[in-house]
C-alpha cells in the first residue's frame, strides 16, 4: 500500500513538474511573440532595434521552447513557435548552409588585400595580446578602435617598420580613439566627424604598386537609449551618403569600410546602410559567429564588427580573431577584385 502511494506521489510530482515546464515555455513563447512583433518597428525605436539585434538568441530560445512543446504535445503553441521560426530563420539560412556543408572561412593567400578591424577596449592593458593578433592577422591595413595613448605608443615602437603609414587619434578619456595602419602608402587622408564632434572616423586612399583602395574606419555610438539610437543611425546615414558620393565621383576606386558598427546584420537598419552606401558585407549577411561578448558562451554574443566592400570587390576569406582582453574580437577579411574571380 505504501509503495503504491509512493508511486502515485511520484507520478503526481512528475505531472506537476511537466505542467510547470510547459507553462513556463508557453510564457516564454509569449514573450518571443511580443519581441518579434516589436522588432518590426526597429527603424523607429531603440528597444525594437535591440530585439532585432537579438534575433539569434530568439531563434535559440524558440528551438528549445519548440522541443518542450512537442514533448508536451502542445500542438497549437508549437505551431506558433514554428511560425516565429519562419519569421527569424531566413536571416540565417546562408550561415546554416555553410555549417551543414562544413564550409568554413579562412584567409587564403590569393587575396590582393587583407584588412582587419579590432576594437581593443580603451581600458584593456593586454597590449601583448593585441600585438600578437596584429602579427597573426598579417593584414596589409588594419583599424584599431578605442585606441588609447599607451597602446598607440607601444604600436609606434614595435610595428613602425612593418606599418610605416598610419593615422592615429587616441583618446584616453573615452572609447572613441581610432587609428588606421598600413603597409602601403596612404594619400588623401582625412579625419572627420559625422554627427558627433568627439567621435572621429578616418578615411584614406591606400596605394599598392598596381591598385588603390579607399579605406574608411569608423565607430558610432552604441544604440542605448533614444539619443544613442538616433546618433548611431545618423552617423551611419551620413557615412553612407559620404561613401555614395565618393563612388559617384571616383567610381574606379574600390571602397572598404570597417569598424565596430554597434549594429548586427539582423536589423533592418543594417540593410538600410548597405542600400544607401552601395556597399555589401564582406562574406555575406549570414554571419552568426559573435564579435562582441563572445564569453562566457555563444548565445550572449552579438555580431557588431564588420567589413563592408564595394561591388567591384569580393571577399575570399574571413575569420574572427582570438581573445585579446577586449569585449570584442577582431575581424580579418581577405579581399580581391571581381575581375580575378
Amino acid at each position: 500500500m505504501n509503495d503504491q502511494l509512493e508511486k502515485e506521489q511520484k507520478r503526481t510530482l512528475a505531472q506537476w513538474f511537466a505542467h510547470r515546464i510547459v507553462s513556463v515555455s508557453t510564457a516564454a513563447l509569449t514573450i518571443v511573440i511580443a519581441t518579434t512583433i516589436v522588432g518590426f518597428f526597429a527603424r523607429h525605436h531603440w528597444v525594437a532595434d535591440i530585439f532585432t539585434n537579438l534575433r539569434v538568441q530568439q531563434v535559440i530560445g524558440l528551438l528549445g521552447i519548440g522541443a518542450i512543446l512537442a514533448i508536451g504535445r502542445q500542438w497549437k503553441w508549437l505551431v506558433v513557435a514554428m511560425v516565429l521560426l519562419c519569421v527569424h530563420g531566413p536571416w540565417f539560412s546562408g550561415a546554416l548552409g555553410r555549417a551543414i556543408s562544413g564550409d568554413t572561412e579562412g584567409v587564403p593567400g590569393q587575396a590582393e588585400l587583407v584588412v582587419m578591424t579590432a576594437n581593443v577596449l580603451t581600458s584593456n592593458g593586454q597590449h601583448d595580446a593585441v600585438l600578437k593578433q596584429i602579427e597573426s592577422a598579417n593584414a596589409d591595413v588594419f583599424a584599431i578602435l578605442e585606441l588609447g595613448t599607451p597602446l598607440q605608443q607601444r604600436l609606434e615602437k614595435e610595428i613602425a617598420t612593418a606599418y610605416p603609414h598610419r593615422v592615429t587619434i587616441p583618446q584616453d578619456g573615452g572609447n572613441f580613439g581610432i587609428g588606421l595602419y598600413s603597409r602601403y602608402p596612404m594619400s588623401n587622408v582625412e579625419s572627420f566627424s559625422t554627427n558627433e564632434e568627439s567621435i572621429p572616423s578616418i578615411s584614406a586612399t591606400v596605394e599598392s604598386d598596381s591598385t588603390s583602395w579607399r579605406v574608411i574606419a569608423t565607430h558610432p555610438l552604441p544604440p542605448i537609449g533614444a539619443s544613442g539610437f538616433h546618433s548611431r543611425n545618423e552617423h551611419l546615414q551620413i557615412l553612407a551618403d559620404r561613401v555614395a558620393e565618393f563612388r559617384r565621383v571616383a567610381s574606379n576606386t574600390p571602397v572598404i569600410v570597417m569598424g565596430d558598427f554597434n549594429l548586427t546584420p539582423w536589423s533592418p537598419l543594417f540593410i538600410d546602410f548597405e542600400s544607401s552606401s552601395g556597399l555589401k558585407l564582406a562574406g555575406g549577411d549570414n554571419q552568426i559567429v559573435p564579435t562582441w561578448y563572445t564569453q562566457p558562451m555563444f548565445p550572449f554574443g552579438l555580431v557588431l564588427d564588420h567589413v563592408f566592400i564595394s561591388d567591384d570587390l569580393r571577399c575570399v576569406g574571413r575569420e574572427i580573431g582570438r581573445d585579446i582582453g577586449s569585449d570584442h574580437r577582431a575581424v580579418v577579411v581577405a579581399i580581391s577584385g571581381e575581375e580575378n574571380e
